[in-house]
């Protein structure tokens, strides 16, 4: 059941990732395409860290593998974690008349964090606990805010259904991951397994996807009429 439920938490990410970059591609609105590709970077990114630990280790591999794997989880998880954070921070400034543009932000924090990895000053679990609770968890609180703050602009100037909705279940989405992974790591609750809680969170904001690119429509169908 676990590797099913793990499964499941894959590939939910990978739509999720799938339908962010097909959906925005034709954007023309450039501060809303960061928003989804910095959504879909994190998608991709956590997906990637997942598949690291994602089955059994051959009894034939070499023996660098484990650390090659462990680094490369570190990588993304951390990728992942600063993705989210970057997200958080456009969708919350979305609306607002002067924005900054953030997005040389991510790799920024990525170079600085690999080079207190590679330095080995800090421990590498505190690297991982810091990306976690600094990005991850805030960066899915300020989604959440965002997508919240946004639901309310377009209610007011009566904004398509699916597009409400996909906010809500974005935010409630994000929520869920800033408490089941974002806070103090993945949940434990008796009788159920962290990859439950995972898996619902991921298929929660994979629906969501779907639905809240519907942003895109407007601009997209302007365009073709153009054509």
């Amino acid at each position: 059941m676990t590797y099913i439920l793990h499964g499941i938490y894959i590939v939910c990410l990978l739509f999720m990732f799938s339908v962010l970059i097909a959906r925005s591609r034709g954007a023309t609105d450039a501060h809303l395409k960061n928003i989804f590709w910095a959504l879909a970077v994190f998608a991709i990114m956590k997906a990637g860290a997942s598949l690291t630990a994602f089955g059994r280790q051959a009894g034939n591999a070499p023996p660098y593998m484990p650390d090659l794997k462990g680094n490369t989880r570190i990588m993304l998880t951390v990728l992942s974690n600063i993705f989210l954070f970057h997200f958080g921070i456009s969708i919350l400034t979305y609306r607002l008349v002067t924005r900054i543009d953030y997005k040389i932000f991510p790799l920024l924090l990525f170079g600085g964090y690999m080079m207190l990895y590679a330095s080995g000053s800090v421990e590498t679990s505190e690297l991982v606990k810091t990306s976690r609770i600094s990005f991850a968890y805030n960066g899915a609180i300020l989604g959440f805010v965002g997508c919240v703050n946004l639901y309310l602009q377009k209610k007011r100037t009566s904004g398509r259904r699916s597009v409400l909705y996909g906010l809500l279940m974005l935010g409630s989405g994000l929520l869920a991951y800033a408490f089941t992974e974002g806070a103090a790591g993945p949940i434990r609750v008796e009788g159920w397994g962290t990859e439950a809680f995972e898996a619902a969170t991921a298929a929660l904001l994979a629906t969501a996807s779907v639905l809240v690119t519907g942003l895109l429509k407007k601009e997209t169908s302007r365009k073709i009429g153009f054509i």
